[in-house]
């Protein structure tokens, strides 16, 4: 009787679990979608002035990356792309402090987005305010990267 414990308590225990292997999430199968790249100069009832101009650099097609300079706003640019896609973009709003107005609506407005279902599926981020000149002037000697931006977003 002993020796039947002995050897079934054996077997439970010299007994090996076997855990099911987990199965990888599947890669997503490549495909074709526009990727859009937007910078704005409105926000609601504001209107940026006239004088900022955009420098931007994106992430063209092919991954490389594309600059544009002294870009009048708003600007857009759409492309091709086939996914997985890492879409980049980074820039900055320029003006000339003899062309600015008494009143300066600054800055800054941008998302990247897709088409999906024939439409646009973009969020777009920033904000823009109103100020005197020289409040806006005061505003750029203590924050020099206020009207710089990058944001990037996988498709």
């Amino acid at each position: 009787m002993l020796a039947t414990l002995l050897i079934g308590g054996m077997m439970f225990t010299g007994c090996k679990k076997t855990e099911p292997t987990p199965t990888p999430d599947p890669t997503p199968a490549p495909a074709n979608t526009t990727v859009v790249y937007k910078v704005d100069n409105t926000n609601g009832n504001l209107v940026m002035s006239d004088c900022f101009k955009l420098n931007v650099t994106y992430t063209a097609a092919n991954g490389e990356s594309v600059t544009e300079t002294g870009v009048t706003l708003p600007w857009s640019k759409s492309v091709e792309v086939t996914t997985p896609f890492k879409a980049k973009m980074q820039g900055e709003y320029v003006y000339n402090e003899s062309d600015l107005p008494d009143q300066v609506v600054s800055g800054k407005r941008y998302g990247i987005g897709a088409h999906s279902n024939g439409s646009l599926n973009i969020e777009m981020v920033g904000s823009i305010s109103s100020g005197s000149k020289e409040s806006f002037l005061e505003l750029m000697a203590n924050n020099p990267d206020r009207l710089k931006f990058s944001e990037e977003k996988d498709f």
